[in-house]
């Protein structure tokens, strides 16, 4: 089977589990699962496999002023309801009209680095992913509270980590909040080094097994209102050192 077939089965499954919850847990309406942002097939094609991680997405996605109303249109405008429709949705993402402010100054220095990048504008495509839940929810993660996050987390888990072993990543850059490390479900190999990156919050790296024949490299920072916002733009270009 192919990795577009695997990742089409794996939206087909997320795409049932959503609709069964009908907006409920303070889903935004109108909106979508994301299991990913940006080219998948530009993705496997690179060659370092890169993938940045967050809690879940923003209501901004379907929105471009705060008071406009939810809609798939503006940066998701392939969705027609089907399942193919999300891959390519997906896919096609930062060639659209991408939340930039957000993905720009939260990766995009931390990208270049490796040589990547989200968008096509360098040799690795990246993506983006989300640990908490793939859903948008109005308030954001934060604002939720702990029984509603207790209810979509696991689902988000399972999601991820299931998406984890189609990409097999050879690199992760994930920044959330405190103990979301804690969260990543795959063996570790070693124990976590502490960087020292001149900022407030120290830079975690880490190796995990996704499966008998493949390791990830994890790096892992405790979020500012941003991912990596806390760490100066000439140590993030340097962040591939600590892999």
């Amino acid at each position: 089977m192919s990795k577009q077939q695997d990742l089409t089965n794996l939206i087909n499954l997320e795409f049932i589990q959503f609709n069964r919850l009908n907006f409920l847990n303070n889903i935004v309406p109108n909106s979508i699962p994301i299991l990913w942002f940006g080219d998948s097939e530009k993705y496997f094609s690179s060659n370092l496999k890169i993938i940045t991680v967050s809690l879940n997405p923003s209501d901004n996605e379907f929105k471009i002023k705060k008071t406009d109303p939810y809609s798939t249109k503006c940066r998701f405008p392939s969705y027609n309801g089907t399942v193919n429709s999300l891959y390519n949705a997906y896919n096609e993402y930062f060639s659209k009209k991408p939340y930039d402010g957000w993905f720009k100054a939260s990766f995009n220095s931390v990208l270049e680095s490796f040589n990547a990048s989200h968008y096509n504008s360098a040799p690795n495509i990246a993506l983006h992913t989300d640990i908490g839940s793939s859903y948008a929810t109005n308030p954001t993660w934060s604002g939720l509270s702990p029984c509603e996050r207790q209810k979509l987390e696991p689902m988000g888990s399972t999601s991820w980590h299931n998406l984890i072993e189609i990409l097999e990543p050879d690199v992760i850059l994930f920044s959330a909040s405190y103990s979301f490390d804690k969260k990543i479900k795959l063996q570790q190999i070693g124990k976590w080094i502490e960087i020292d990156v001149k900022a407030d919050r120290p830079l975690f790296s880490g190796k995990f097994q996704i499966n008998k024949t493949k390791e990830t490299s994890v790096l892992f920072q405790v979020q500012g209102r941003k991912p990596f916002l806390k760490t100066k733009k000439d140590e993030k270009i340097k962040f591939k050192n600590h892999i």
